[in-house]
This record gives C-alpha cells, structure tokens and sequence, in this order.
C-alpha cells in the first residue's frame, strides 16, 4: 500500500509540471515514488472490457478505439526498446537509476497494450504478431516521429558522452512523444471511459500507466532544463531538433480512415487534444527553461496566440494539405495569409539585420511580399516597389515549400519555383526566411 508520503510526491510532482514555473524536481524522489507505486501488467482484468467491446461499443467506436490504441501499443514498444542508450548518457548516478525504472514502466506498458489486444480485441497471440497486427494503422506522421527516436537514440548509444545529443534525445522523448503526444491522448482516452462507464481494466491500468508517465516526464523536464541552462549550444540544438520533429506530430494523431470522426465518436474533437497538447508542451518547454515563442515551429504554425487559437490554425493548416501527407495542398486567400503571417513571425524570431524586399509572384493567387519596416519585417498581399528578390510558383507549390513537404532545391530543378534578382540573396534566401 502506498504512504501518505508517496501520495503527497505523487500530487506534487503532477502539480509542479502542470505549470510553467516551478521548484527543481529532485530525481531521488522520483525513484523513491516508482518503489511506492509499483503495479502489475498481468493483475489487470479485462473480462467485463471484452463483454464492453463486443457488446456496447458501436463498430465505429471500434474501428476508432482499435486505431488509436495501435499507436500507444507501437509507442510504448519503441519507447522501451530505445530507452538503454541514456542509462549511459546521463551524468549523474542517480539519474541511470531512474532510467533503469523507467524501462521497466516502458516494457510493462508494452504488456499491458499487448493484453488488451489479445483479450479484448483479439490480435495477435504473442508480443510480435500483435505488432504486425497493429501495424497497418500507424499514421505517416507516428512513422516520422518515431524513426526519428530510433536514429537519434542510436547516434546516442555510440556518442554516449555528446550532451548536446542527449539534450536533443530527451526533447524528442520526453517532451513530443510523451509530452506532447502521449499525455494528451491517455488523457483524451481516460475522460471518455469514465464518461461512458466502459472498458473498466483499460481504465484502471491507464491510471497506473499516466502516474508513470508523469515521473517520466518531470525526469525529462529537469534533465533537459539543467542541459540547456549549462549550454547555449546545447540550448539552440533542442531548439533546432524541436524545429524538426514537431511539424511531424500534427498529423501523428488523426486517422486516415475516419478523420476527426474517429474522436466526435467519442464525444471530443481534435480541437481539445491539440489544446491540451500545446498547453502541455508549452508548460514544460518553459520549465526546461525555453520559451515557446523562440521555437520557430510553434510559431509557424500556430501563430502568436493562444494554444486555443494555435490549435485551431495548426488544425486548418494540417486540413489544407500544408504539413503531413494527408492530402495533397489546396491554398486559399485564408491559408496564404495564415501562411504569410507564420513567415513574418519567424523571420523576426530569427533575423538579426534587417531583411530586404522579397516579392511572391504566384501563378494562381494574389502576390504577396515581406519588407523591412521600423517594427521588423512585415508581410502584405500586394506587389512591392522594388523587390530584391522575386519568387514565382504556384500558390500550392509555396505550401509545400512553407510546410517542408517539397524541398526548395528540387521546386527549382524541376521548374516549379523560379527566383530572379539579387543573386547572393539568393543564396541566402533560406537563412532568410528562416530556415
């Protein structure tokens, strides 16, 4: 039975990661946590879950539930499995102990997702076949995310010494997979069972899975914060591989085959992960002592707002084909100027000297162009003066430039974007824009 001690570490570290600011997490009292809230994959019972899936679930709820919790099976299987490289990595004694811990809790997640599979939806007979059985519903965007941790764990298990790329492995293990994605969606999970009075094991077991996963996350949180705070290279680099990976995530969490109905089915739409989502990420980023408005991805997307705001910009721009593979792009005035607006905000993020006058000439739409003014580079629809630059493309091309779906390089060799002007600036044109 777990101590009132226990209890009270429990809440407070769930607390203290909640909100933006607050006392350094002590890693001992993590450890000394999982010893107090230890639990069993196999203890859980599934009988009355299976009576539930088979009997009160509609068979769109299980085409849903079955797809969602494909990519917290997959997940937890590539969590655990790219675990061992940072027992290595980190620098203290203390915090290889708690990472054994956590590949414990990783591994009995695994278990856990497998035994629902097998019992209540019946794939699968063993740890493998049960992947193989779930694997056809992993989206483009988890496949992105996650062959991003496998090769940045295995630069670590042979570079163990590298704190910059441990920084960048914890960012994108603690802070995007479980932070960003991973918390959300068990939240998301948790909420509609107890509203609906079903699935009573899943429910029990993914109390226990979410108590892990906040000492994950405030191990992650604290790591990453005294990295950053004892390097500014180490800084930019979280930043850089933030910048990366987190366009990847917005399509991680929405079924190809149902859309936004594989959540309406259950009472939420996309809208409330990505809220609570961003607003999760946000806090963390700033516990670990990086501002959310100095990531050039966050800003590109969901603009300067609130996350309610963001969430609702991320959403329009991932429907309009800009980020994921979803669909194809499909640009209107709206999306040109959602697009243009994300441009501004991140050349005035990154920019230090002032900018010149580019023009966009766009086969298909409006033009647009960026300026220098007293306030920093401003975006407007319209033809400058006297541009420096001229870039000419199809409205949908840009959107595949601006949401990293077609490379710059290869628009121009192939004819689908041409520039003319300033031939240095040319050159520069990325670092311009800030990429």
């Amino acid at each position: 039975m777990r101590s009132d001690t226990a209890t009270s570490i429990a809440a407070q570290a769930e607390i203290d990661l909640d909100s933006p600011t607050g006392s350094a997490i002590d890693v001992a009292r993590l450890y000394r946590l999982w010893e107090a809230n230890n639990w069993s994959a196999y203890a859980v019972d599934f009988t009355q879950d299976a009576l539930d899936w088979r009997e009160r679930f509609t068979p769109v709820q299980r085409k849903a539930a079955r797809w969602n919790y494909a990519l917290f099976l997959h997940g937890e299987e590539a969590v655990a499995r790219t675990l061992a490289p940072f027992v290595a990595a980190v620098p203290t004694q203390e915090q290889r102990v708690f990472i054994t811990t956590q590949m414990v809790d990783e591994a009995r997640h695994h278990v856990f997702f497998t035994r629902f599979f097998q019992e209540v939806i019946h794939d699968g007979h063993d740890l493998a076949s049960t992947l193989d059985a779930a694997r056809p519903e992993l989206t483009w965007g988890f496949r992105q995310l996650f062959g991003e941790l496998d090769r940045i764990t295995d630069r670590l298990r042979r570079r163990p010494n590298d704190r910059v790329l441990l920084a960048q492995s914890i960012a994108t293990y603690h802070l995007v997979v479980e932070g960003a994605l991973a918390h959300p969606g068990q939240h998301f999970i948790r909420t509609y069972l107890e509203r609906m009075g079903m699935l009573p094991g899943l429910a029990a077991g993914l109390v226990h899975v979410a108590r892990d996963e906040s000492r994950h996350m405030a191990f992650g949180v604290q790591v990453l914060s005294e990295l950053c705070a004892a390097s500014r290279a180490t800084r930019n680099a979280v930043i850089y591989q933030l910048n990366k990976i987190l366009p990847w995530s917005l399509s991680l969490f929405v079924s190809p085959e149902l859309g936004d109905d594989a959540v309406r089915v259950f009472g939420f739409e996309l809208e409330d992960i990505y809220i609570f989502g961003l607003r999760s990420l946000n806090a963390k980023l700033e516990r670990a002592g990086i501002n959310p408005r100095e990531v050039a991805a966050l800003v590109k997307v969901g603009g300067d707002g609130t996350p309610e705001n963001q969430a609702r910009r991320s959403l329009t721009l991932l429907r309009a084909g800009v980020f994921g593979n979803m669909t194809e792009p499909n640009v209107n005035d709206e999306i040109l100027a959602m697009l243009f607006d994300g441009l501004q905000q991140v050349v005035n993020l990154r920019s230090s000297r002032r900018v010149p006058v580019i023009q966009w000439d766009f086969t298909d739409a409006e033009p647009w162009y960026l300026e220098p003014t007293p306030e920093g580079a401003r975006t407007r629809q319209g033809r400058a003066a006297n541009p420096a630059l001229t870039l000419r493309c199809a409205a949908n091309d840009w959107a595949a430039i601006a949401g990293e779906r077609l490379d710059p390089m290869r628009a121009l060799f192939t004819r689908r974007l041409s520039i003319s002007g300033d031939p240095w600036l040319a050159l520069r044109l990325s670092s311009i824009l800030g990429g």
